[in-house]
């Protein structure tokens, strides 16, 4: 048996030389073979890591997109509560509502009144700061808050508000105003609302805006983030009905 090293004997293949020989005594091809499918293993795992955290996101973006929209607040109708260029979050699903008509057409032997609706969370309320699509295919967004329900009546009599002969509490308005309108009833699924600056807010006082239906809704004020200063929750609510008093009769012009 030969020993490598002696004076005429050949020297040992060493690890890595060009006769195939590797590490370990395996041959650098089926390293190379290794080396190559683990690299293309990676690959595959970093794509489909990639292409699941995009479709998360985009997930995430469309529910956040489908319950939450962001507005920029523009002009003074709703001053002090809400200043000309702070942005706002509004939340669309307070006021989701559930087609309880298409539903039934999936149950047997449900039956519902025609257009029924279920709303998910609760309606629109009194003092909800909303906003809602202007008139029109053309109508810009605007921002006011809900004063009048469906099925109340609404009067304004010398710069008071008053529900179904009820004076209206608003802490929320600080401007003195001396407007007054005729009483007039709230059909079913519309809604009076006013800006918080009423010497300067078109509303439901005007015939521009008028009665708000209930499908031009888009969603309730729900948070204010910019600027920074202005940082925290929307400010609705705040409007209360006293105790009866039937407004004065307006005083006819001589």
């Amino acid at each position: 048996m030969p020993v490598y090293g002696e004076p005429g004997l050949p020297l040992p293949p060493l690890q890595g030389d060009d006769d195939g020989w590797a590490i370990g005594g395996e041959p650098a091809a089926a390293q190379a073979r290794e080396a190559s499918l683990q690299r293309r293993r990676r690959l595959r795992r970093l794509a489909r890591e990639t292409v699941e955290t995009l479709l998360l996101a985009l997930i995430v973006f469309l529910a956040v997109r489908a319950t939450v929209q962001n507005f920029r607040v523009e002009g003074l109708s709703m001053y002090p509560t809400l200043e000309d260029g702070q942005h706002i979050f509004v939340s669309k699903l307070d006021y989701a509502e559930i087609n309880t008509e298409r539903l039934a057409g999936l149950v047997p032997a449900w039956s519902v009144d025609e257009g029924a609706r279920q709303e998910v969370l609760g309606g629109p309320a009194r003092g909800d700061i909303i906003v809602f699509h202007g008139r029109g295919p053309a109508g810009d967004d605007l921002i006011k808050r809900v004063i009048g329900l469906p099925g109340e009546r609404v009067a304004i009599v010398n710069g008071r508000v008053f529900i179904d002969g009820q004076p209206l509490a608003e802490p929320y308005v600080v401007e003195p105003w001396f407007d007054t309108r005729a009483e007039i009833a709230i059909p079913a699924r519309h809604y009076y609302v006013m800006g918080d600056n009423r010497n300067s807010s078109q509303d439901s006082r005007s015939e521009i805006v008028g009665l708000v239906p209930r499908e031009r809704i888009v969603g309730r004020a729900l948070l204010r983030y910019w600027p920074p200063g202005d940082f925290g929750l929307a400010p609705n609510g705040g409007a209360e009905l006293a105790a009866t008093d039937l407004p004065p009769e307006p005083e006819a012009d001589p």
